[in-house]
């Protein structure tokens, strides 16, 4: 056990430790503001960043006072590691022998749904009131279940980690956003269209990002996917029919932007409804998948209309799809619904009787948002226009170079916040 403990935490003996990464301070800031008052919660799908962000902060740690063997590390992926309760008491008991260490001490938990009763190990240090400080990370909202919620109730800062966004992805090309989006880059929308023509190709998984090769990129992004199906959901499903949920990932992957249609994606793919519904719920608890529902104030037509698909990253939809070339516009419109991710979950779309759509109704710190996706020039949707005047939502098209009198090039709203769409769309 003291050799396991030793490797993972090189900075007990290295005092230069360190490693190159793209700094993510949207998620560091949050992890300080709260680090000595709740346990930090890091959950997201596998690979988007939570292990290089526990890594940021530990260096931040350091470089500011932190003893560095009050630091323990460990990531639960390592099968040599034990995964329950008494286990966790025998590595801390372990780290305390190797180190004598004094408080406070900083623990870092990596993949912690793995350990079965964590939370309530944790809850231990807290009841006890010892200066024992957490941060966790967990790549399945198993990691969220409503028993860990009550046993952390009060206790706990829950942070959703994505995928680079395309900010960070520029970042990771050597271009710094420091203000306003529009005022840095309005005068060379091209360029900004160069690099986000990349990003729909690449993605944002921070190792697909900053890896050059092609060949490379394209061997991470399909072993993601099978990580993701093998250890995070058969993982934990160990009875589940791993080939017909990987045709129903591929189905869905290669299907972004669309309405599932319970009854016909279940004969297609010769399985139950059941089944279905839980290959489903598994694919969404590993954050592969999302579903948006149909938008009304009514519970019963939202649950009667079929619910549409998005994934998480871009990336995996280019691997797994079949299609000959690129469909831009549900790409276009993927990244818009991740992007609409990073400020809320309370995302749906709209269709009115004639079948007419707007992709995305977005709830906003109380404000209403209708969205449509083109990533192309045209005249502004009367849909959208009808819909924003009937439920008094600010209307935004997102363009590919258009700004203004409506719209948003899909460059500036993915590098923008919800307050500057409404501001960029009312330029005339």
């Amino acid at each position: 056990m003291k050799e396991v403990l030793i490797s993972w935490n090189p900075w007990w003996s290295e005092k230069s430790w360190s490693q190159e990464w793209i700094p993510r301070p949207m998620y560091i800031e949050p992890c300080f503001l709260f680090l000595k008052k709740r346990v930090i919660v890091l959950y997201g799908v596998r690979r988007s960043g939570k292990t290089v962000i526990m890594f940021q902060i530990i260096r931040h740690l350091i470089d500011n006072g932190t003893n560095p063997k009050s630091i323990l590390y460990l990531n639960f992926d390592d099968e040599r590691l034990p995964k329950d309760v008494s286990g966790l008491d025998s590595i801390y008991n372990t780290y305390l022998e190797i180190t004598g260490s004094e408080k406070p001490i900083f623990v870092f938990l990596d993949e912690v749904q793995r350990v079965s009763g964590w939370s309530s190990w944790i809850r231990r240090f807290y009841d006890m009131k010892r200066p024992v400080y957490f941060v966790v990370s967990g790549s399945s909202s198993s990691i969220l279940t409503p028993e860990v919620a009550r046993l952390l109730t009060g206790r706990r800062y829950d942070i959703v980690v994505w995928p680079f966004s395309f900010e960070e992805f520029l970042h990771a090309n050597g271009i710094k956003l420091k203000g306003d989006a529009y005022l840095e880059f309005g005068n060379e929308p091209g360029r900004m269209n160069h690099y986000l023509m990349d990003y729909m190709k690449t993605g944002g998984f921070p190792e697909v990002v900053t890896e050059r090769i092609e060949l490379m990129r394209l061997q991470y992004l399909h072993s993601y996917f099978l990580d993701i199906l093998y250890r995070d959901v058969a993982g934990r499903y160990p009875n589940i029919n791993i080939s017909k949920l990987r045709d129903t990932a591929l189905f869905l992957a290669e299907n972004i932007s669309n309405p599932i249609n319970i009854s016909r994606l279940a004969k297609y793919l010769n399985i139950s409804k059941p089944t279905l519904y839980q290959h489903l719920a598994h694919l969404e608890e590993v954050f592969l998948f999302f579903y948006v529902e149909f938008f009304s104030y009514g519970a019963k037509k939202r649950l009667v209309k079929p619910r549409k698909i998005y994934i998480v990253d871009v990336g995996l939809h280019n691997v797994l799809s079949k299609a000959p070339t690129a469909n831009y516009g549900r790409i276009a419109e993927n990244l818009v619904f991740i992007h609409l991710r990073r400020f809320t979950d309370r995302i749906y779309y709209w269709q009115d009787e004639k079948g007419h759509e707007v992709d995305f109704v977005a709830n906003i710190n109380g404000a209403l948002y209708a969205i449509e996706s083109k990533f192309e020039d045209g005249e502004i949707s009367a849909t959208l226009n009808d819909f924003a005047n009937k439920f008094k939502a600010v209307p935004v098209q997102i363009t590919k170079t258009a700004i203004g009198k409506g719209k948003v090039p899909l460059w500036l709203f993915l590098l923008s916040k919800p307050d500057n769409w409404k501001k960029y769309a009312s330029f005339t």
